[in-house]
């Protein structure tokens, strides 16, 4: 992967999760719900959305891996999200999960969509919702070191955060305490809005989707 391409992955992602955080209470589709973002396995240029029943958590959760770029193709982070919808309500074929090694259901069953197969199920891209989406996420910049990729929900009030910076050579995960209000999406983006991890304090992880855990940074 190019510096640029990575760069273009690490801000869709933080777009994916900035979305999915504003519509934890909205249905995709039946009793389907976006539950969580994951930074894809390998540093592929995908971004990974878990969905579920509404309040469910790891490991009962589903996840479909959608590319960011393939052959001339290359979708936003609105797109991803549409990309999952349409997933969910096309042929049962897109909701057939499976997982790497069948005997460890520590793993979250997964699908990786081929988006020229998936486009074809589109119809017309829905319009924006406006004032949905509130204020942007921060870009990975300088100024702002650190970038939200990726949080799933490990269980009832607590949920794994998932962060890259371009000092790391991968992403580093800090697990957070919501225990007062544990399916509140207001509280959880408002721990989201504040949380660092403590990279002093980093260690390996058996996690497949980070290469680091921390602590919370204390303030």
């Amino acid at each position: 992967m190019t510096l640029s391409s990575s760069l273009y992955s690490t801000r869709i992602q933080t777009q994916v999760v900035h979305l999915v955080l504003s519509r934890l209470s909205l249905p995709v589709h039946g009793n389907t719900y976006l539950r969580g973002v994951l930074p894809p396995q390998g540093g592929d240029e995908a971004v990974c959305v878990a969905i579920g029943a509404k309040d469910a958590c790891a490991p009962d959760l589903n996840v479909y891996e959608v590319p960011l770029v393939q052959d001339e193709i290359v979708i936003d982070a609105e797109e991803v999200l549409q990309i999952v919808r349409v997933a969910q309500t096309a042929d049962p074929f897109y909701r057939t999960f499976y997982r790497d090694d069948e005997n460890d259901l520590s793993q979250l069953p997964f699908l990786t969509l081929d988006l020229l197969d998936i486009r074809g199920e589109q119809e017309q891209p829905e319009q924006r919702e406006q004032g949905e989406q509130g204020e942007e996420p921060a870009a990975l910049t300088p100024d702002t070191p650190h970038a939200l990729v990726g949080f799933l929900p490990l269980a009832p009030g607590r949920h794994r955060l998932y962060w890259s910076s371009g000092d790391w050579p991968g992403i580093i995960a800090a697990d957070v305490e919501t225990p007062d209000s544990p399916d509140s999406p207001e509280v959880l983006r408002t721990v989201v809005a504040h949380a660092l991890p403590d990279t002093s304090r980093a260690r390996p992880s058996t996690d497949p989707h980070c290469w680091r855990t921390a602590p919370l940074l204390e303030r």
